[in-house]
């Protein structure tokens, strides 16, 4: 089996056009690109995590031989300034948990939800609780839970490490979005990459990076890194024929 997957984000124009659908994406991902690994953004689920919908985009998956590389899981972030809005994220977390163990995931994607660059230490406690429970309960159902270098505090590599240590967990790792870094002094974006693989459990491989993964992904390999190349792609734009362009670029890494 091909050791990419296709973020279903990449189609995210389509899916605002109404133009495609989580089972059309799966078809895409099987029969357009010949890939055998599925990467769901629970934005294609649109608030339905009814067990019977959720059962049969499993079968959809079975039907067409795929496997569930990561499920993306936004609005389920532990932190948010406000108590309400934690409390609705928790729940939106524990459907996307729930959905994770009926699809098979390997792995389960949610954001931080700190903004700031900085996170205090009323929102590390929340924070490395979440997580830790989320962890927990993929290391009883087979799959890993972490967050991604995705926004705000997430996207320093400090932070990263922080949580990795207080979790502290053998079903945790980071989903290692390869170059999206808020720097700190003396850093690099492509070190960050390397610093942070043998952490990282998923990795999303943007436009710029598959345009340099022949030369790149080894260095990742090198570094620590054992997991899939999750491709993504962010244009919004003529979305079939780019993420083509990018999965051929990935696969002449061989990695």
């Amino acid at each position: 089996m091909d050791n990419v997957s296709i973020a279903s984000y990449s189609f995210h124009g389509l899916l605002n056009q109404n133009r495609i659908d989580v089972f059309s994406y799966l078809e895409s991902v099987r029969y357009r690109y010949h890939v055998g690994w599925a990467d769901i953004w629970n934005g294609f689920f649109k608030g339905n995590y009814d067990v019977a919908y959720v059962k049969a985009i499993r079968h959809a998956m079975d039907e067409r031989n795929l496997q569930l590389a990561s499920l993306c899981c936004d609005w389920a972030h532990p932190w948010d300034d406000d108590p309400e809005v934690r409390k609705q994220n928790n729940e939106t977390a524990l459907n996307c948990l729930l959905a994770a163990e009926i699809l098979g995931a390997k792995t389960v994607r949610f954001d931080i939800g700190v903004r700031e660059r900085d996170v205090s230490p009323q929102q590390w406690d929340v924070v490395t609780e979440r997580f830790t429970a989320y962890a927990k309960r993929g290391e009883n159902a087979g799959f890993k839970v972490g967050p991604e270098n995705h926004w705000g505090a997430s996207r320093r590599l400090s932070v990263q490490r922080e949580l990795f240590q207080r979790v502290n967990s053998p079903a945790y790792g980071m989903l290692l979005h390869l170059g999206n870094w808020d720097l700190d002094e003396g850093e690099t974006a492509d070190n960050n990459n390397l610093l942070a693989a043998p952490m990282a459990v998923h990795t999303h491989v943007n436009y710029e990076h598959a345009h340099r993964a022949e030369t790149y992904l080894p260095l990742m390999r090198e570094a620590g890194y054992q997991g899939l190349w999750g491709l993504e792609h962010h244009s919004g734009e003529d979305e079939y024929k780019k993420v083509a362009r990018q999965l051929a670029e990935i696969r002449l890494a061989n990695v």
